[in-house]
This record gives C-alpha cells, structure tokens and sequence, in this order.
C-alpha cells in the first residue's frame, strides 16, 4: 500500500472512531449546531456588530465581529444542548446503540472528507503526481466523484470547475 493509502485509512479510522466516541446523537446536534450557526450569523451579523462597542470601527468590520460573536456563541448553545442530550440518551440506556450509530455516521464523514480532498486534489493538478497514482483508493474515490458529477454543480461561486475523470 502506498502513503496515500495510509493517510486515507487513518482518516477514515479516526473519523470512525471520534464518532462512536461522541455517539450518533451528539454528531447530528453538533452538525445541526454549525449550520444553525452559520444561518443564525447570517441574519443577525449587522445586528450583532451594530451593538458591540467598538468605537469608529469602518461598517464591515463591525459586520464580521458582529458575524463571529453571532457563530461561536451559536456553536457554544448547540454543544451544550447535544450534550445535555447526550446525557438523557446515557440515561435511558441507548448509549451502546448511539455510539454503533456514531461509528457509522464517522465512516460517512470520513469518506466525505476524502472525497472533499479528492476535489481539491483535481483541481491542483495532485491527481497527476507520481504518490497520488501509485495509491489503491485513490481510484476509488475519482470514480466515486465522477458517479455523483450529475449532482454536483459545475462551479461554486465562479470556483474552479470540476476535475474531467
């Protein structure tokens, strides 16, 4: 096996094993979490920066700290309610099932990451370096990305457009 393939392994697997160690539960609050922040910093960016007291700070400055506080607390909210829940799934005896459920949801993660990485590899032109093409999975995953291409848009926000595989 190659280094690649090592690396791709130890990302699966400890994505795997952070997820059966957090338990279904607490993943799925905690991602429901970082979205909720990012839409709650959305809308209430001006609001948020219009009273923070930072003096003669120019309006998109005041807008990004007001985007910051909005996100981290938001993030801090939702941890802090995926572990009282967590908590009540302890209680009622779920856990073995949650962090089963976790180890899963980590797998999924893991291999979505990867495939993050395999985007980024094809747009950088890393697909065609010699440590990429000796690796086994590396296949895999450019096939796996070309199976969803229908699904994917072309180009994020004037991004670099897809790898052709």
């Amino acid at each position: 096996m190659a280094a690649l393939d090592w690396i791709f392994l130890a990302v699966l697997g400890a994505s795997l094993l952070l997820g059966a160690w957090r338990g279904l539960v607490f993943e799925l609050f905690s991602l429901a979490g970082w979205v909720l922040a990012f839409l709650a910093a959305q809308w209430f960016a001006a609001d948020a920066g219009a009273l923070l007291p930072l003096g003669g700070l120019e309006p998109a400055w005041r807008h990004a700290a007001g985007f910051a506080l909005v996100f981290v607390g938001t993030v801090f909210a939702a941890g802090l309610v995926a572990w009282l829940v967590r908590k009540l799934v302890e209680a009622v005896g779920l856990r073995p099932a949650d962090r089963a459920l976790g180890a899963l949801f980590g797998v999924l993660r893991g291999v979505v990451l990867l495939l993050a990485a395999t985007l980024v590899a094809g747009w950088t032109q890393g697909t065609e370096a010699p440590w990429w093409r000796e690796s086994r999975g590396a296949p895999v995953l450019e096939g796996a990305l070309a199976s969803l291409r229908p699904s994917l848009p072309q180009a994020w926000g004037g991004g670099p457009p897809l790898p052709a595989w």
